[in-house]
């Protein structure tokens, strides 16, 4: 999608694509948030693709420093009225973004942004989360489950994917990921990783209706978190 779409979905963000920090269902995030070992003192966040800061809203207090990226305007003017001042709002696209932070960040968070599905633009946002993680630091990505996307075809959802893991949702094409594919990419870019889970969201997400058979086996997007060496 162009800024100009992005844009356009401002007001409407939360009701129009899968905030997972504030949709998924088992406190998931939080769980993996308390995983990466940040200082107490001085510690430094920074959200690729910030969307209207409910990362930065929900867990910024244990950051010295933010620095918040979100190409679209309008968005980051709702995460910018949402979260405050105090952060650093960086009003562009990631690898540009990336070079003025620089490798600062004791946590680097992009969720459910490196979807897009051309190959090249995907690599230059998985080298920018990577750019920005400090040696030592810690990565946290979450991103959209082949396997989950297998599934809900298997209860009755439409199959709507191609080769390469490219899945349409309301006329655009998105990248999903294999749990191996997402370890190899980590593993790629001088990360260990410590851990991959599932972060799970509601049925009406995928257009379905949950039943009480499918209320324990729930759709979710990977959710990982890796080390840098």
């Amino acid at each position: 999608m162009k800024r100009a779409d992005w844009d356009r979905l401002a007001e409407e963000f939360e009701s129009e694509t899968c905030d997972i920090t504030r949709e998924e269902s088992a406190d998931t995030v939080a769980r993996f948030v308390a995983l990466a070992k940040t200082p107490k003192r001085g510690a430094v966040l920074a959200d690729l693709g910030c969307g209207v800061g409910t990362f930065i809203a929900r867990f910024g207090g244990r950051f010295a420093h933010i620095h918040g990226v979100e190409f679209a305007p309008r968005i980051i003017a709702r995460a910018r009225a949402r979260c405050g001042d105090d952060v650093d709002w960086l009003n562009m696209d990631i690898p540009r973004a990336a070079g003025r932070i620089g490798g600062r960040a004791h946590l680097a968070v992009c969720m459910n942004v490196i979807t897009q599905s051309g190959a090249a633009k995907r690599a230059r946002m998985w080298e920018s989360l990577a750019h920005v993680t400090r040696r030592r630091g810690f990565a946290l990505a979450v991103v959209p489950s082949m396997e989950s996307e297998r599934m809900v075809v298997e209860a009755g959802g439409e199959q709507r994917w191609r080769k390469g893991g490219l899945v349409e949702r309301d006329g655009i094409w998105q990248k999903h990921y294999e749990r191996a594919e997402l370890e190899e990419i980590f593993t790629s870019l001088g990360f260990r990783v410590t851990r991959i889970g599932r972060a799970r969201y509601p049925w009406s997400v995928e257009g379905l209706r949950e039943t009480k058979a499918r209320r324990d086996r729930r759709p979710w997007d990977w959710i990982a978190l890796a080390r840098k060496k």
